[in-house]
């Protein structure tokens, strides 16, 4: 297949180009590509790599709340959104374990791959680096009935440096957090007031002074990224960067809740460029099941955000001013690369995962509109483009803005890099 008359960014600049694939592989890039391929008409679009969402939790049924969507619907959301591989969890430990995540994600419409939950270094993990998932996931505080230790994460950084792996952290200060908790119950904001920035700012220290290769998961404030020492990189999240603190005062404010809690993105939109991913940490919560759990501290944490990604992120950075490369850069190709994932870049040899953005197209955020929750805490935002055509693995998915192909199913990926 040939894309025609498409536009890609490159060194800062839109230039016009031809993609030639071939099975589920960039093949060639040029002008004038002569083939007796089918040609796929761009319509003098924006050609984009497929997003890598380095940061979801898809049919999560392992914490007190299940999440309300299905692998599928999930998936399906993400690849409406543009975004082509999604990146979730498995735990080293503890159900569910690997096996059991790619059996669950079977069905999954986008490309998929792991970090691994761990809090210390155990046979169950070296086996899954053997199988060449390369991150681990560590939490400072208690998640799924288990607690990581400052001793644990030591001995997981050692292990991730002597096997080429990384370490992602949720940092947050536990003790600090449950003091500042203790005994209070009452409306949403307390969630907010009990996680103040220096129960970020406190683990990030720790961070510093016992990994040598990591990243910060879902960064929620400025400060941060200025702390944060060379070898720890910083992931943000489409929330932590559209919504701000205001929302834990609306009546409804039990929905906007996540862990850390959002607070003020134009802190971290003036050093966007000490960001290395944005990532979602997506949970499809529907709004009956937040709003059983109304009351501090009993309330699900959790926004649904993997469809819209792409499109508000690329509309800020025009709002903005911002370079449209740096995005794409953001969105696509650091995530793949950091995890050596062979996808996120229009490049020869690189997967096929690719998306025609249609810049002239706006349109306004609504439930209605959207694949994922009978809610979006983006209700209203004014859109400028839309993934119009989504290729992933060399296949037309998505067309005209239509699913073309419901039993299309993605494919495992893990990291090319093992031996590097």
């Amino acid at each position: 297949m040939i894309i025609k008359n498409v536009k890609v960014v490159k060194d800062g600049q839109i230039t016009e180009a031809e993609v030639e694939i071939e099975g589920s592989k960039i093949k060639k890039i040029g002008k004038s590509i002569l083939s007796q391929d089918k040609i796929l008409d761009g319509q003098g679009n924006l050609l984009l790599p497929g997003g890598v969402d380095n940061h979801v939790h898809i049919f999560k049924r392992y914490l007190k709340v299940p999440t309300s969507d299905t692998v599928r619907k999930s998936t399906i959301a993400s690849a409406f959104g543009g975004t082509t591989t999604v990146i979730d969890f498995a735990f080293s430990d503890k159900s569910p374990n690997l096996d059991e995540r790619i059996s669950q994600f079977n069905e999954s419409f986008t490309n998929y791959s792991f970090h691994i939950f761990a809090n210390k270094v155990s046979e169950n993990l070296k086996k899954d680096f053997e199988r060449g998932f390369r991150s681990i996931k560590f939490m400072m505080i208690e998640y799924s009935g288990e607690t990581g230790n400052l001793k644990g994460l030591k001995e997981l950084n050692e292990f991730a440096k002597a096997n080429n792996g990384y370490i992602m952290v949720h940092a947050e200060d536990e003790e600090l957090i449950n003091t500042l908790k203790d005994g209070r119950k009452g409306e949403p904001k307390l969630h907010l007031l009990t996680r103040p920035e220096e129960t970020e700012l406190s683990a990030v220290l720790r961070v510093n002074a016992l990994v040598d290769k990591g990243l910060i998961a879902h960064v929620s404030c400025g400060k941060t990224l200025d702390l944060a020492k060379e070898g720890i990189l910083a992931e943000t999240t489409l929330h932590h960067l559209m919504l701000d603190k205001s929302v834990y005062d609306r009546k409804d404010a039990y929905l906007y809740v996540t862990s850390p809690p959002v607070r003020n993105p134009e802190e971290i939109w003036k050093r966007i460029n000490k960001v290395h991913i944005i990532a979602t940490d997506h949970n499809w919560f529907n709004k009956e099941v937040k709003g059983e759990h109304r009351e501090f501290p009993d309330l699900v944490p959790g926004l649904p955000g993997v469809e819209l990604r792409m499109e508000i992120i690329i509309s800020e950075f025009i709002k903005r001013g911002l370079p449209l490369d740096l995005a794409i850069k953001l969105l696509s190709e650091n995530p793949a690369k950091l995890n050596g994932l062979d996808t996120g870049k229009i490049q020869e040899n690189y997967r096929a995962d690719l998306v025609i953005y249609d810049l002239n197209k706006k349109w306004k955020i609504s439930a209605d509109n959207t694949h994922m929750a009978d809610w979006t805490p983006y209700e209203g935002y004014e859109v400028i483009g839309k993934p119009k055509t989504v290729i992933i693995n060399g296949e037309i998915v998505i067309e005209n803005e239509e699913l073309i192909n419901d039993s299309f199913k993605g494919e495992l990926l893990v990291n090319q890099n093992q031996d590097k």
